[in-house]
């Protein structure tokens, strides 16, 4: 059985090509690893996005490989992308495979997404067992799909919804990701997660996140829970990429890696136990930082660490939910630096509540800070997030907005604007966020200071080829 995994193009077609790198589509990596080692089949994956490919390319790919199964995996801003694929396979080329979806957009929105004539399941929540005994199931020719957990599906002409799937309880039962299956010289970080020259590889260490911010849509999937991968699972993921694929840089994917400080603690003094010379970036809280853990993790070869600060503005933090305070953060980015770790830091511009006064706030808070990089997003109402729907019930949102305009790196027209602030608004904010932040003489004098090797030179020369596409975004006020 022919088995094709599909990341749809998304970045490309939304105009931010390139600005938050190439990342390796590490959920399908993970059902491929999870499924191949269950099942008797062959396993392609189809990176769309990162091969920069239209739909004719696609076409003819398809046309060729001819899958008998077709998994997509699914954020909002990709779903029309990926219908018109699937209206390819199934009335353009005819093909009799069947059709597969997964991911976030389909897990908030299961019904909606399996009314559509060409898709024949849905796949919610966690994918890899449910993935693996639909594959099983077609594989010999079953129809008894009331019996996967976790499954949507069409019955004649009527929609049928199987029970919940429960969480994977011990994630070191997940095979490492399908890293074989990539040519893994088409991904790299964006610009402000750069660390070295080297390769760099995304790597899990754990799922879930047990906050409640009101813009992130986690929980929707991981249900405000965490699990933990053991540190000698990790280990040994790290020493494969090293000795397989002579990867020694990881990017941690983790909602928030120092959650557990006692288990980072200790995934450190296995690091340096090994004498695994890697370098590394994580995602942190503003509380989740303290003198001894950022300590270890410098020697554990920590390189960088990436902030949600969010806002500058208390006010503000209070309305998100964060439960993080402005002071939290100075004090977060005064421990790395001291540590000589480089801090990147994300904030977003309109969030509810915002006003001119707490823009300015948050720009002037990046500015005090000792900070290496920051990003400056406007705030996206993520489909499913709690954001999403209170924006809806306020009329934040326009009837009929695409599904397109939710993408958070694009050169689309805000999504969320309120009585405070317009869409021109927020775009002349975000320019000036960014002018204030990168064109100040010391900030350019620091980062050229940086410079050790031509490959920095380019990482530079890209973030500016960046920013500079950010300030000629259209519509914004005369500043």
């Amino acid at each position: 059985m022919k088995i094709l995994l599909i990341n749809p193009p998304y970045i490309n077609f939304e105009g931010m090509k390139e600005s938050g790198g190439h990342i390796m589509p590490f959920n399908l990596a993970y059902l491929a690893a999870y499924l191949r080692q269950r099942n008797d089949c062959s396993v392609k994956i189809f990176d769309t996005e990162a091969l920069s490919l239209n739909y004719s390319e696609i076409k003819q790919y398809l046309a060729k490989e001819k899958p008998d199964l077709i998994g997509f995996t699914c954020l909002s801003p990709t779903i029309n992308h990926i219908l018109k694929i699937c209206r390819i396979v199934k009335k353009d080329l005819n093909l009799k495979s069947s059709i597969v979806l997964g991911g976030i957009h389909p897990t908030i929105f299961p019904k909606e997404t399996i009314k559509n004539q060409y898709i024949d399941f849905v796949v919610v929540g966690e994918g890899e067992i449910t993935f693996t005994e639909l594959v099983k199931a077609i594989q010999e020719k079953r129809t008894d799909f009331e019996n996967i957990n976790g499954l949507y599906y069409k019955k004649n002409g009527e929609i049928v919804k199987t029970q919940p799937r429960e969480l994977i309880s011990d994630l070191d039962t997940i095979p490492f990701p399908a890293r074989d299956l990539f040519n893994l010289d088409l991904y790299s970080s964006a610009p402000t997660k750069k660390l070295t020259d080297e390769q760099c590889s995304p790597i899990l260490t754990s799922r879930g996140c047990t906050f409640n911010c009101i813009h992130c849509v986690s929980k929707s999937i991981w249900q405000r829970k965490i699990r933990y991968r053991s540190s000698d699972n990790i280990i040994s993921e790290i020493e494969e990429c090293i000795n397989k694929y002579n990867i020694k840089e990881f990017s941690i994917l983790d909602d928030n890696f120092t959650l557990n400080k006692s288990r980072a603690i200790e995934f450190c003094q296995k690091v340096i136990e090994k004498k695994l010379l890697i370098a590394w970036i994580c995602f942190s809280r503003a509380d989740g930082i303290n003198d001894q853990l950022i300590k270890i993790m410098a020697e554990a070869g920590c390189k960088k660490i990436s902030l949600g600060l969010e806002s500058g503005s208390q006010k503000i933090l209070n309305l998100m939910r964060k439960q993080t305070t402005i002071e939290q953060g100075k004090k977060a980015v005064e421990i790395i630096r001291k540590n000589n770790i480089l801090v990147h830091a994300s904030f977003m511009i309109g969030n509810i509540g915002e006003t001119e006064e707490t823009v300015k706030e948050t720009i002037n808070f990046a500015k005090s800070l000792d900070l290496d990089n920051a990003s400056f997003f406007i705030t996206c109402p993520v489909p499913g997030s709690d954001l999403y729907y209170y924006a809806q019930n306020e009329g934040f949102i326009e009837k009929n907005t695409s599904w397109e305009m939710f993408a958070p790196l694009s050169n689309t027209p805000p999504v969320l604007t309120q009585n405070n602030l317009s869409q021109n608004d927020l775009i002349y904010w975000q320019k000036k966020a960014f002018r204030k932040f990168y064109f100040r003489p010391k900030y350019i004098y620091r980062k050229l200071k940086q410079i050790k090797s031509w490959e920095g030179i380019k990482t530079i020369f890209q973030g500016i080829k960046i920013l500079l596409r950010i300030l000629i975004k259209p519509k914004s006020r005369t500043t």
